[in-house]
This record gives C-alpha cells, structure tokens and sequence, in this order.
C-alpha cells in the first residue's frame, strides 16, 4: 500500500518527537529470558500481550 508513502517520514518524524516528549504512550509486553520464549509466544496468540510482544534476552 503505497496511498501514504509520501508522508511516512514526516509522520515518522511527528510521532518519534511526541514519544520521546511524553506526550504519546506506547506499552508493550517483554518477557525476559530465551527460556520464556515459548509461554510468551503462546500468550501472544491468547490477546494477553499489550502492544508488541518482545523477548528480552541479552542487553
């Protein structure tokens, strides 16, 4: 779909600022550890995840 591709970047541009400002919120799920993998995955597939569900498994 291509209808907004010439306003990606500034759009991109909005929504980062309005992030790192605080004034837009995101949440998302993080299980921590390879091992949580699996029950994460399966969580995801049940809705019990909010936003992304991400696997923390090295900083």
């Amino acid at each position: 779909m291509t209808e907004w591709q010439d306003q990606h970047q500034e759009i991109t541009d909005i929504l980062a600022s309005r992030v790192a400002s605080g004034e837009l919120k995101y949440r998302e799920t993080v299980a921590e550890g390879l091992e949580n993998t699996i029950e994460a995955f399966k969580g995801m597939l049940k809705g019990r995840n909010f936003g992304k569900q991400l696997v923390h498994i090295a900083d």
